[in-house]
């Protein structure tokens, strides 16, 4: 989820009106803080991040500085999770102690300290998607050397996995996660060079009940994870808000009190295909 990270602080940061200066209104009067907060059922706590954000006249090349002098807390029906710093000059927070248990149903919110400032947002932990399933739990790929077969493999229904799920209500969003999780995964022939980012692969949040996974989307053989997420409104506005023209808003699209940014609880079910080549 942190592949559009730059994109959605950009935005946010050319939306924000109330916090420049009559003097210039290109330079923030106050530091905001930015927060890229996420939580899953069943999962640690480790995509938290925080960063400052930067006046309107910076340059293309200025980077959003991370935040690494906060207090984060993670508040979960009530009890509280002092979260830690990450290793490294990340901006990141994570909660890996073995106490904390996210469940469906979950009123989670996020407490954060910084220079004086008071940052809070809250999410509710949705249901899982139901009634996962596949048309076929392995997807074989041809030999690319041969013309012949790749081309009968083309028009053949094994030329893509077709996951599917139940959608309960009208509003409900989804997002699909592919990983490979061979331990030393084998490139594709045709996809030689080895990317490890690519071993996951995040697709944009929809209101359909299926997604279809082909080849060009795939990089490696073996086993792989299919993850369906069910995702909170506040994720697909601010993920929608990508593409809106930023003349047209008033006020920016976050659920976050006394910052920027949004904090939102996901739920997900899985499933596995396999991926073999001839």
């Amino acid at each position: 989820m942190k592949y559009f990270l730059n994109i959605v602080l950009a935005f946010l940061i050319l939306i924000y009106a109330n916090g420049c200066t009559e003097s210039s209104p290109l330079i923030s009067d106050k530091d905001l803080v930015v927060v890229w907060g996420f939580v899953y059922a069943n999962e640690p706590i480790t995509d938290i991040k925080l960063t400052g954000t930067l006046p309107l006249d910076a340059d293309s090349l200025s980077e959003f500085p991370p935040i690494n002098n906060a207090e984060v807390a993670v508040i979960v029906n009530g009890d509280r999770f002092e979260c830690e710093l990450a290793s490294g000059d990340s901006g990141f927070y994570q909660y890996l102690a073995n106490d904390l248990s996210i469940k469906t149903g979950d009123q989670t919110s996020i407490e954060i300290e910084w220079q004086g400032q008071s940052i809070k947002g809250e999410s509710t932990v949705p249901q899982p998607p139901t009634g996962l399933g596949l048309n076929s739990n392995v997807m074989e790929i041809p030999n690319f050397s041969d013309r012949e077969s790749f081309w009968a493999w083309r028009q053949s229904e094994n030329r893509e996995v077709v996951v599917t799920w139940e959608k309960e209500l009208e509003d409900d969003w989804f997002y699909v996660v592919l990983k490979n999780i061979e331990q030393n995964p084998i490139p594709i022939e045709m996809n030689s060079r080895f990317n490890e980012r690519r071993r996951r692969i995040i697709f944009p949040p929809i209101q359909d009940t299926s997604y279809r996974i082909r080849l060009p989307l795939i990089e490696f053989l073996g086993l792989h994870e299919i993850r369906v997420y069910r995702v909170n409104r506040e994720y697909v506005d601010l993920y929608e808000s990508r593409e809106q023209d930023t003349r047209d808003l008033n006020e920016p699209l976050t659920n976050i009190e006394g910052g920027l940014g949004v904090f939102s609880a996901f739920n997900s079910s899985e499933i596995n295909m396999t991926v073999t080549q001839k």
